[in-house]
């Protein structure tokens, strides 16, 4: 182990296990926030928060899948429980007698809201509040710059044009 110090102490190893420390602890707190307010999972908060993301408020499962980086069985297996506790319906897709288009029931989209009300102070306060205005700014510059460079890219600002 000696002569793997080097490593071990690595500055990219270390900074990487700072990153899994402040999800682990930010996104713990968040998922207990978030089924206290709303009865959802983490995972039923991301899927319904992604879908009010697309256009229209709905999209397919193959596009959801790639949005939250799931399996086509681990989302059918989702979307099933989803829609068995009233949270999203499916329609026909217009276009593609294949697929199928993912859209929140007004009950999905009553807890998402429920657990957003929760969810945004909290993650501010852990997030932003620490911060200067222009360190947030810093924050999202490279946590982007390094999203840009990955597969899956960064979450979309729906604000920006």
């Amino acid at each position: 182990m000696k002569g793997d110090a080097g490593l071990i102490d690595n500055e990219a190893v270390v900074l990487y296990g700072d990153v899994l420390r402040l999800t682990d602890a930010v996104g713990g707190r968040a998922e207990r926030l978030i089924r206290e307010a709303s009865g959802l999972t983490g995972s039923e908060f991301e899927a319904l928060l992604r879908l009010a993301r697309h256009p229209e408020g709905r999209t397919t499962s193959a596009r959801l899948a790639e949005d939250l980086s799931f399996t086509s069985g681990g989302l059918t297996r989702l979307i099933t429980r989803m829609e068995e506790a009233g949270l999203l319906i499916r329609h026909p897709h217009p276009d593609d007698r294949r697929a199928v288009l993912l859209e929140p029931t007004a009950h999905g989209r009553d807890l998402l809201r429920r657990a957003l009300e929760a969810h945004v102070p909290q993650i501010t306060a852990d997030l932003f509040d620490p911060l200067t205005p222009v360190e947030r700014l810093i924050l999202r510059e490279l946590v982007t710059k390094l999203l840009t460079r990955s597969s899956r890219g960064p979450v979309k600002d729906r604000t920006q044009p």
